[in-house]
C-alpha cells in the first residue's frame, strides 16, 4: 500500500467552488435534499404538480428513481469524503477536525466530484504561488 506523505503544499483557506464548479456542487446539493423525503413527489408537491402529473410513467417510477438517487448520492459522496479526509487532507496538512477540514469535508460530501476538481485547482494554484516564492 502507498503511503500518502505530506505535501510540501499546505492549504490554509476554504473557498466555495465557483462557475461551473459551484453549480454543479449546488445541483448535486439540491439533488441530495430533494432524495430525502417522500413529500417531494407525492401530490400537493411542486414537483409532482407541475412535473410528474404531466406523464404516469414518470408518476409510476418516481419512488424508485428518488431511491436509487438517494443511495447513489449518499453512498458515492460518502465513499468519496472519507477517501478526501483520509487522503487529500492528510496528504496537504489539514487536520480532519479543524474548521477548515470540515468546510472542505462538507463541501465534498455536497458536491462530490465537482469539489474535489475545485480542490485540486486551489492545491495547484497554491503550488504555483509556493513556486513563485522560491
Amino acid at each position: 500500500m502507498a503511503t500518502h506523505k505530506a505535501s510540501y503544499i499546505t492549504i490554509d483557506q476554504y473557498e466555495f467552488p465557483r462557475g461551473s464548479k459551484g453549480v454543479g456542487t449546488l445541483v448535486c446539493a439540491a439533488l441530495m435534499v430533494l432524495s430525502t423525503r417522500r413529500k417531494f413527489i407525492e401530490p400537493g408537491s411542486l414537483i409532482h404538480d407541475h412535473i410528474l402529473a404531466r406523464s404516469a410513467k414518470a408518476a409510476k417510477h418516481s419512488k424508485l428513481v428518488q431511491d436509487i438517487l438517494f443511495y447513489l448520492f449518499f453512498g458515492v459522496h460518502g465513499v468519496e469524503t472519507v477517501w478526501f479526509g483520509l487522503i487529500q487532507l492528510k496528504k496537504h496538512n489539514v487536520k480532519i477536525f479543524s474548521l477548515l477540514g470540515v468546510q472542505w469535508l462538507a463541501t465534498v460530501f455536497a458536491g462530490g466530484v465537482f469539489a474535489t476538481n475545485h480542490w485540486a485547482e486551489v492545491v495547484e494554484k497554491k503550488e504555483v504561488q509556493v513556486l513563485k516564492e522560491i
